[in-house]
């Protein structure tokens, strides 16, 4: 049997009919191509339920967004709760009627916010609760700080500072971390201290407000610690308008660490914080390993260090390198996304091409074709290489950070062994004399020797302050060779003499 071949005028010449269906195939794939097949479309959507929306969790969403470039797969719908459980609460059981792939929350207050979490968590959605747990088990992945030893923290500090009267300004009440912080700086304080609390709800304006009521009344206050660094600059604000307290310096303590809690120290405002890290990145990283059955940690709880005026210059600078990164990604994720935009405005015009004729569908085909691979090529050899590049200097960052904790950890524990020199140093931490030298340079910008030196003046300094030894004791412990080479070293670094101290 013969079959006759069909055949159909296109602009002149005789095309196949099977040519046609061939090219009408192809067609379809470009179009399913131009909807988001070789992007990749998000395949996952992840609801996140903010409790507030200060400046700790716009550093924590950042880093999110940042984390998320890495994860095409996953999209993220954001919800703020303004610190109102009630409405928490409804943004919670919103996502789960919407049925969300997977929930992050940051609750406002853990009892009141946990029966939402409960019920996303018995709808089959996976829970990462982060920064403040809930109580119970009925949660995926927790990813958050220890508030409790944040309060011990906050008691080793004021036991340092031998007041008689303490003032704190707490947190929201009923919120995780203003009880556990609270907790664990009474649990380390000893008998005879007077701890005074006003609530800040973690705002600035009402630190303010309710640090300056306290003195106004009379209320005695030798030191102030606050749950956050923005209560801690509005108690400062405070103390610095109050007409009792004029001409007199309150030492002050933060929480958290955050850019205008560092900018305070360095400004004199306040005098240390305590590190509370938001870690987006890391939460991020726990939902897709989640989504994509992976193995994954249950509870991360985040370490949390002491920050005085020292350390917060490097970690200012540090931050505002991070800073620069995420503008430059979201500049570089905005130029991506006006990309498809006008790829998936091409496939509209491709469409009405194909309603109107084979001849204009066959041009426009031509034409996204070549549009598709320009655009791919851009991608490959501009934006991805860029997105690389950012990557490897915040993985390169973040090892610097753990280089010099580690180091200042081992100095730490052996900075009265006189046996501590460069030598030892490079044992400890696995490296070559050369290399060391290289990466403490990187880090801290002075020689090993230098490092160590400045340590044991720091220890020092504070041996001098906090017990009874002498100059010459303690440059003995300090392992100078003499007491006069101390004193020369002390003046170099502090700008006086251990005398005038």
């Amino acid at each position: 049997m013969v079959m006759e071949e069909k055949r159909v005028f296109l602009n002149g010449p005789v095309v196949s009919g099977w040519v046609i269906s061939v090219l009408m195939g192809v067609m379809m794939v470009v179009m399913a191509g131009c909807a988001g097949g070789w992007k990749g479309e998000a395949r996952y959507r992840i609801g996140v339920s903010q409790c507030l929306d200060d400046a700790w969790r716009q550093k924590m969403n950042y880093e999110m967004e940042r984390e998320l470039l890495l994860h095409p797969d996953m999209m993220l719908s954001r919800r703020i709760a303004y610190g109102s459980n009630a409405l928490q609460c409804a943004q919670i059981d919103s996502f789960v009627s919407e049925r969300v792939d997977l929930l992050i929350v940051s609750p406002n207050e853990a009892e009141e916010v946990k029966p939402a979490v409960t019920r996303a968590y018995r709808a089959g959605i996976p829970v990462i609760v982060a920064d403040r747990r809930v109580t119970g088990e009925e949660w995926t992945a927790f990813i958050g700080g220890d508030n409790y030893k944040v309060g011990q923290l906050m008691a080793r500090w004021i036991r340092e500072k031998k007041p008689v009267h303490v003032l704190e300004v707490a947190g929201l009440p009923g919120s995780t971390p203003a009880t556990l912080r609270h907790k664990g700086m009474t649990d380390g304080l000893p008998e005879g201290i007077e701890v005074h609390s006003v609530m800040g709800s973690w705002y600035r304006e009402e630190a303010y407000a309710v640090v300056s009521d306290y003195l106004a009344k009379q209320g005695e206050a030798d030191v102030i610690v606050a749950h956050n660094d923005l209560m801690a600059i509005g108690a400062a604000e405070a103390v610095r308008d109050s007409k009792r307290y004029v001409g007199r310096k309150i030492p002050i303590m933060g929480v958290d660490g955050i850019k205008p809690g560092l900018q305070a120290i360095v400004d004199g405002l306040t005098e240390c914080t305590a590190t509370y890290s938001s870690r987006g990145d890391m939460v991020i990283d726990a939902a897709a390993r989640i989504l994509h059955g992976e193995p994954y940690v249950r509870d991360t709880v985040l370490e949390t260090t002491l920050v005085d005026i020292k350390a917060a210059y490097p970690m200012l600078r540090q931050d505002e390198a991070i800073t620069r990164d995420l503008e430059t990604l979201h500049l570089v994720q905005t130029q991506s996304e006006n990309r498809w935009k006008q790829l998936k405005q091409d496939k509209r015009i491709l469409f009405l091409c194909l309603v109107v004729s084979f001849v204009l569908l066959l041009l426009a085909f031509g034409y996204i074709i070549f549009r598709q691979s320009r655009l791919q090529t851009e991608i490959k050899q501009e934006i991805l290489p860029q997105l690389e590049t950012m990557q490897e200097a915040i993985q390169l960052s973040r090892r610097d950070e753990a280089f010099a904790e580690r180091m200042k950890q081992i100095v730490d524990e052996h900075v009265t062994d006189p046996n501590l020199n460069v030598e030892y140093l490079g044992s400890m931490l696995q490296l070559s004399r050369t290399q060391l030298f290289r990466r403490v340079k990187a880090v801290t910008g002075k020689g090993p020797l230098d490092y160590i030196r400045e340590r044991r003046l720091i220890r020092a300094d504070q041996l001098l302050y906090t017990t009874d030894m002498t100059i010459q004791q303690v440059a003995l412990e300090m392992c100078f060779s003499s007491a006069s080479y101390f004193s020369k070293c002390y003046k170099e670094y502090f700008g006086h003499l251990p005398s005038e101290r």
